[in-house]
This record gives C-alpha cells, sequence and structure tokens, in this order.
C-alpha cells in the first residue's frame, strides 16, 4: 500500500515537472519517423501484388491459385517473423533487430527480381516464393518490434500520433509500389518493377542510428544509458528521474515474463487482450487488405469513365496517406476508442454501398455505364475509412495496451494470427468470390465491419493520455506482484 502511495506520488511529480520544464518532442517524433520506416518496406511488398498479380496472371500464365499463394506467402513469412521477435529481444536490441533486416530483405528482392523473368519455369517461380517469404518475415518483425519501441520512448501527452507513423509509412510504401507501377507500365515481366520496389529496404538504415529505449537499458541493469537514452528523447533540461523510476517498476513487474492463471482471471487483462485480439483480426477480415492485393485488378473489372485501373491506385494511394496523417493528429484528442467505433462503422457503411452497386449491376449491366464512378468512390472513401481508425490503431494498440509481462510476446501471438486470417483469406479469396458472388462478398465485410464497431465501442480499451506506468497500474495484480518483489 505504502509503494502505491509513492508511484502515486511520482505520477504527481510528473505532472507538477511536465508544468515547469516544456518535454522536448522533437526527437521523439525524429525516433518514431526512423522506428517507423519498416513500415515502408511492409507497404512496398504489400502493394507490390496489385501490380504484379496482373502480369502474373496476364501474360506469365499464372494460375488463380498460384498468384494466391504468391501474394500470402508474404503474410505467412510476416506471422513467422512475428513470432521470432520475443526470442530474438531477449537477445539482441530491437535497433539492432530492425536494422538486421534491411540485407534479408536486399536477398528476397533480389530472389523476386532474378524469378520476375517467366513464372512458369519452376525454379523461378521458387525463388519468388522464398523471396516473398523473406520480405514477409522482415515484415513481421517490424509489425511488432516498432510499436513496442515507440510506446516506450514517447512521452504520454503524444504517444498515440507516434504510434500511428507505423501506418503512415505502409501507407507511403504502398503509394510507392503503385507509382513505381504507373511510371513503369510492365506487361511481360516483373522484374524491372521488383529492383525499383527492392530499393525502398535501404529506407531503414537510419534506424542504426537511434538510441535503443530506456526501458530496455533498465531491463539490463544499465541505468547509465538508460539516462542517457531518456535525455536524448526528453531533453537535457528535463528531469527525468521520475520517468526511470517509473521504468525500473515496470522492469520489476516484467520478470516473470508469462500470463499466470491469476493474470487470465483479471477481467482488466482479458479485455486488453480481447482489445488486440478484436482490432487486428478486425483489420483482417474488413477485406481492406485483400482489396490492396488486388488494387489493380478491382479497378480495371469495374473501370472509372476516363480513370486506368493504374491511376485510380494512385488516387487510393493518396488518400490512405492522408486520412492515416489525419489519424495521427486526432488519436491523442479524440481516443482510440471514438475513432475505431467511427472508422468501421463508416467502413461498412460503403462497402453496403459497394454491395449495392454491384447488385445492380448484375441485374442490368447499363448500370455500369450510368453510375460509373460509384464502385471507386465507395472503395476510396472504404480506404480513407479504414485509415481514419482501425488502419493505424491496428498495430497501435499492440505497444501500450497488453500488460508489460506479455507485451512484445503478446503482440507478436495477435500479430502472428492475424497474418495467418490474411493469408487464409488471400488463399480462398476467387473461390469466395465465385460462391458468394461480388455484391454478397461486400455485405459480408460490411456486417464483419460493424461487428467490430459495435466490438470496439463495448470493450475496446483506451490508454491515450497515460503514461506506460499508469497502463500497468490500471491492471492491479501486476501492480501489486511488482510491490512484493521489492
Amino acid at each position: 500500500m505504502m509503494q502505491r502511495k509513492k508511484l502515486n506520488a511520482q505520477t504527481m511529480t510528473t505532472s507538477a515537472n511536465d508544468n515547469m520544464v516544456e518535454i522536448r518532442k522533437l526527437n521523439q517524433y525524429i525516433g518514431a519517423v526512423i522506428a517507423s520506416l519498416g513500415g515502408f518496406a511492409l507497404g512496398v511488398a504489400l502493394g507490390w501484388n496489385s501490380s504484379a498479380g496482373e502480369v502474373l496472371r496476364n501474360h506469365m500464365d499464372a494460375t488463380a491459385t498460384e498468384i494466391g499463394v504468391i501474394g500470402g506467402i508474404l503474410n505467412a513469412g510476416a506471422g513467422f517473423g512475428a513470432i521470432l521477435v520475443p526470442f530474438l529481444a531477449r537477445r539482441v536490441r530491437r535497433t539492432t533487430m530492425m536494422i538486421a533486416t534491411m540485407p534479408f530483405l536486399a536477398v528476397g528482392w533480389t530472389l523476386i527480381c532474378f524469378s520476375g523473368v517467366k513464372v512458369t519455369n519452376n525454379f523461378q517461380t521458387t525463388c519468388l516464393m522464398v523471396g516473398r517469404a523473406i520480405c514477409g518475415v522482415c515484415g513481421g518483425v517490424f509489425a511488432v518490434a516498432t510499436p513496442t519501441y515507440v510506446a516506450e520512448i514517447a512521452d504520454k501527452k503524444i504517444r498515440g500520433r507516434l504510434l500511428g507513423f507505423f501506418q503512415i509509412f505502409v501507407n507511403c510504401g504502398i503509394m510507392y509500389a503503385f507509382v513505381a507501377a504507373n511510371a513503369i507500365d510492365e506487361h511481360e515481366t516483373v522484374w524491372r518493377y521488383s529492383s525499383i520496389c527492392g530499393i525502398a529496404c535501404f529506407s531503414i538504415m537510419p534506424t542504426k542510428l537511434l538510441p535503443e529505449s530506456p526501458l530496455y537499458y533498465l531491463s539490463r541493469n544499465d541505468e547509465i544509458n538508460a539516462e542517457k537514452s531518456l535525455r536524448w528523447y526528453r531533453g537535457d533540461t528535463y528531469d527525468i528521474q521520475h520517468e526511470i523510476n517509473e521504468m525500473k517498476q515496470l522492469v520489476i513487474m516484467t520478470r516473470s515474463k508469462k500470463l499466470s492463471l491469476k493474470m487470465l482471471k483479471n477481467r482488466r487483462i482479458l479485455r486488453s487482450l480481447a482489445t488486440c485480439f478484436g482490432v487486428v483480426l478486425g483489420q483482417q477480415f474488413s477485406g481492406a487488405n485483400m482489396m490492396i492485393f488486388y488494387a489493380l485488378t478491382l479497378f480495371n473489372t469495374m473501370g472509372s469513365g476516363e480513370l486506368t485501373g493504374s491511376e485510380q491506385t494512385l488516387i487510393v494511394g493518396a488518400v490512405q496517406i492522408l486520412t492515416s496523417l489525419l489519424a495521427a493528429f486526432l488519436v491523442d484528442v479524440l481516443g482510440r476508442r471514438i475513432l475505431l467505433s467511427v472508422s468501421t462503422l463508416l467502413m461498412g457503411l460503403f462497402l453496403i454501398l459497394l454491395g449495392w452497386f454491384f447488385s445492380l449491376r448484375d441485374m442490368d449491366p447499363e448500370y455500369d455505364d450510368i453510375y460509373f464512378w460509384m464502385a471507386p468512390t465507395w472503395i476510396i472513401l472504404f480506404f480513407a475509412s479504414f485509415n481514419l481508425g482501425l488502419g493505424p490503431i491496428s498495430w497501435s494498440v499492440l505497444g501500450d495496451v497488453l500488460p508489460a509481462e506479455v507485451r512484445i510476446s503478446g503482440a507478436a501471438v495477435v500479430l502472428a494470427l492475424g497474418w495467418l486470417v490474411s493469408l487464409l483469406a488471400t488463399l480462398t479469396f476467387d473461390e469466395m468470390f465465385v460462391t458468394l458472388g461480388t455484391a454478397k462478398l461486400m455485405w459480408l465485410s460490411a456486417a464483419i465491419c460493424w461487428l467490430v464497431s459495435l466490438f470496439c465501442a463495448i470493450v475496446a480499451k483506451d490508454t491515450t493520455g497515460k503514461s506506460l506506468a499508469e497502463v500497468q497500474e490500471d491492471f492491479g495484480i501486476e501492480l501489486n506482484r511488482g510491490i512484493e518483489e521489492t
């Protein structure tokens, strides 16, 4: 009880110090941007499938199953990469882990470029699959390492904003792939296009300049470097001792590294786990990733007046970047629960309108000429809604919602499951498309989005404006156990 009062006193001191000395935020923004550069590489790998899949289908005799496997193998690799992070985190720094992905990405893209001449050759097909899997593994590593790192370096007032940078860079990577496809316009091979996409792996290089998070140093009993790291992110004039003390408490709480049965009976912990699983799975079931994978195919099929399918992908890419930027600045104002609920509600609405258009077109093909603007409009608004909440927040909740004991391992399991669901969706997309039809498939996705909206409004946990120590204190059991160990 005395220790609880001491921690509350430290929190009050934090507020007092914040009023006296302004925390330097510039280095936090720089650190979050650099740490999120892996999202750019992941986005390029995701966007690559849109144009490359068309070339494989139309000019390289690849079947729908082969295209689905080529797209899905990235997701399988990402799931495996996510599972690797907890094991790697025990041995190496997360900044080291992130920069170490660069040579693997280079190898992966080299294999993809080599295989891009002709996919019907078995050896080259194997190279393509292995290359995509390697890129997926690296993306999975970043998807876990980046949110947990950014959460540990960010001040509580801007943590939600900084965590949103990962989605911004994922969208920038997707846009880069779309622009490259539009500029090159390859019809016979994909190796030139792949080589330009592969250059994105060098964007990770600045990561080696980042200091490791202060919480990592304290977990290794290195208080000197922990203070240096925190001073770099907070400024030399800011009193960091209260934050160091809070982080020491977190380190004590993370010694068990496992969820005990007693912890699983804690409804607050169950709510946090449900939040992560619900939001991440909602992202995959919403259909957003599937539409990105097959964006060019969708737009070429639907048409839109004088705009080509490739030009429409550029509009989608630009809208995604703008709305994810807006979300990053709104999340610390409105909170995650509101953004998640509004985002998924709007996604469902636009999917219903899209399905309605498809049902009209199925009844009378003339509607395709009369309402040619509808399909691209609803899809663009769908992606805008996705990036307003569900897209960026599905990554950021992994950084600060779970208990400190299992933050990295829990995030890894949640993401691995999410990528597995995405893999299954990619492999079964054509079958669902044929069995249900376009309209019913859109309506099914809309129903899922609205279920996710209801879930977020009721269950989703919002940590806006709380430090990691305050988030941990909310769980109760962790705090008491940490106190007993002191």
